[in-house]
């Protein structure tokens, strides 16, 4: 029965195919006609499917371009907001001191302004009664007001210097706890804009008194300039300018002793620096003329002790007219980060020949976000080119302060110098310190230094170093005891 069943289909299979084959002539034909017209159906689909796809590209290339222009301004967006916030912690930085002082001053104007209507009151109260109407009137100061009065600051400097240097130390006397000086500070305007400035010294340990500074400052000339007239420090480097407990370091550095002198450069003269105008970043250009024809040595008559100090040179001599030359730039490069460079030369004016000090420097400053600290680190090259010595004398320095907050510094500072104009013998130094600020005018500071001297007429070994140690107490009253904020 299976048997019968599978023959049956097999023979009507067989039966099919014998009649698809004598047809096939007709469908062959039509099945040629159908494979064109479904070629021509997906020429066309592949056209317009080519044709979206491209539009599908173009769309999303824009897109795209869209979405990079967006991470753009939303980057440039991120760096504003961050200047911005670090802009206004400087400012609010700034702030805070600036309305501590002058909450000072405010307190003490209307102190006097209180004694001054209650004088002229009492002066009014004793007039006839045809005057009772000008006492409605409001009070004005002449130049005896007190308004007319200048700042007036003091400023001392109580120091302590230990060594074990048998050969001597320099400027620095081994004994007990003196008074290194006492600074008077007298400060006011003369005239809108024109400001004087003068800086008498008391050296109690010598018993003498010498004008350290007395100078008008132009603080509004044209064209964003000013200019200083008269006695002042030459505003030459990164520490002459500065007196000296305004400086980081109970000390000098050594290059700038050898240099310029332990007292540094004080003369008489004009100094005119202006602003660059319209270039993106701030440059100051400075021309500066003195009286010269001195040496940068102190001027004491001393007797020959037969010692020879480990930390003493001759520093160079000027023998007419100093100019001075100088550019300074400051440059932010991060919100929080910005460093100054500058060059500074002086030379004089000597037919015979001239003698040339130049000086390069360079300081980076990073604030750290959100807090009172920052690190401060400032680097100083000098070069002494005298017209009778064949080889240039030359030193550097290298600084490194953190401020950790308000109250608290650490430092650390490295001396290479020649001893002025002497290049066959050199002197380094290391100076690990720290300062403690009571106050904005009050600090404390401990500095050890340990310092070598290599020369060819001093013989190798442990005689020629010493160990030292600074301990300094600055306390003041008035603007100018205020400390420079770097």
């Amino acid at each position: 029965m299976v048997k019968t069943f599978f023959f049956i289909i097999f023979f009507f299979f067989c039966l099919f195919n014998t009649v698809s084959f004598a047809n096939n002539d007709v469908t062959m034909d039509e099945i040629a006609s159908e494979i064109k017209q479904l070629q021509s159906a997906l020429k066309e689909m592949e056209s317009n499917y080519k044709a979206k796809i491209d539009k599908l590209e173009a769309r999303l290339e824009k897109q795209q371009t869209e979405k990079d222009y967006s991470a753009r301004i939303q980057k440039v967006e991120d760096d504003n907001k961050v200047r911005i916030r670090s802009l206004e912690e400087l400012l609010g930085e700034q702030r805070t001191e600036i309305e501590y002082e002058y909450d000072i001053k405010i307190r003490t104007l209307e102190e006097l302004i209180d004694i001054e209507k209650t004088r002229s009151y009492g002066n009014c109260s004793n007039l006839p009664q045809r005057t009772t109407s000008l006492q409605q009137r409001p009070l004005f100061y002449g130049t005896k007001g007190s308004f007319m009065n200048p700042d007036v600051s003091v400023v001392a400097d109580t120091f302590y210097h230990f060594s074990d240097s048998k050969f001597g130390v320099g400027e620095f006397t081994d004994e007990d706890m003196y008074f290194r000086e006492v600074e008077l500070g007298l400060q006011g305007y003369i005239y809108p804009g024109v400001r004087a400035e003068f800086f008498p010294c008391f050296e109690i340990a010598e018993g003498k008194v010498e004008m350290e500074e007395a100078f008008a400052n132009f603080l509004t000339l044209p064209l964003n300039s000013n200019m200083l007239v008269g006695k002042h420090r030459v505003r030459y480097g990164l520490v002459n300018g500065l007196h000296q407990h305004h400086r980081d370091y109970a000390d000098v550095p050594l290059v700038v002793q050898n240099f310029l002198g332990a007292e540094g450069y004080v003369d008489e003269g004009i100094d005119f620096s202006v602003m660059v105008p319209k270039i993106s970043i701030p440059v100051e250009l400075g021309f500066a003329i003195f009286d010269g024809a001195k040496s940068l040595a102190e001027e004491e008559e001393e007797e020959d002790s037969g010692t020879f100090n480990l930390f003493d040179s001759t520093p160079v001599a000027f023998r007419d007219h100093v100019f001075l030359a100088k550019i300074d730039t400051n440059m932010l490069l991060l919100p929080h980060l910005d460093i100054s460079t500058g060059y500074h030369v002086m030379w004089d004016d000597n037919g015979a020949g001239n003698t040339a000090v130049h000086n390069g420097h360079f300081s980076l400053r990073y604030r750290i976000p959100n807090s009172w600290s920052k690190i401060l680190w400032q680097n100083e090259v000098y070069v002494a080119d005298v017209d009778n010595i064949a080889n240039a004398s030359k030193g550097f320095y290298s600084f490194l302060k953190y401020t950790r907050n308000r109250n608290l510094d650490l430092a650390f500072r490295y001396d290479w110098a020649e001893l002025g104009l002497n290049d066959d013998a050199h002197q380094w130094a290391l100076n690990p310190m720290v300062t403690w600020h009571l106050t904005e005018s009050t600090y404390v500071r401990a500095q050890y230094r340990y310092g070598e001297l290599e020369s060819e007429g001093v013989s190798a070994g442990n005689v020629n170093s010493t160990n030292e140690f600074f301990l300094q107490l600055v306390w003041g009253l008035g603007p100018h005891a205020h400390g420079i904020k770097r």
